[in-house]
């Protein structure tokens, strides 16, 4: 009987240590944390004859550029009378600059 009795604990303590192991290698889930995300989504349009960058959802212009939308190509004012829709401010300069800035 001493000899099952030391089988069995072998077997249980072998069992805790491949458990302790596997429990070391895999990191305990963590929650998702709460952070606040800033999209600096804008639409470029016209605003009174003039190119501006409108914050996404507000009706009052973040900018208004030097840029006259007459004097600019059809296509141009056609993709500013439905906006421009750009994702950060670097893209919103790039957009400047093809529309003449």
């Amino acid at each position: 009987m001493n000899k099952k009795l030391s089988v069995a604990l072998f077997t249980i303590f072998c069992t805790i240590l491949i458990m302790v192991s596997i429990y070391s290698i895999i990191p305990p889930a963590q929650p998702p944390q709460n952070r606040t995300v800033v999209h600096n989504t804008f639409v470029v349009r016209d605003y009174g004859g003039k190119v501006a960058a409108f914050r996404c959802g507000e009706d009052e212009p973040y900018r208004v550029y030097d840029i006259y939308t007459h004097l600019l190509p059809e296509n141009d004012i056609e993709l500013l009378r439905r906006g421009i829709t750009v994702d950060s401010e670097e893209q919103l300069m790039a957009c400047l600059e093809d529309l003449g800035l």
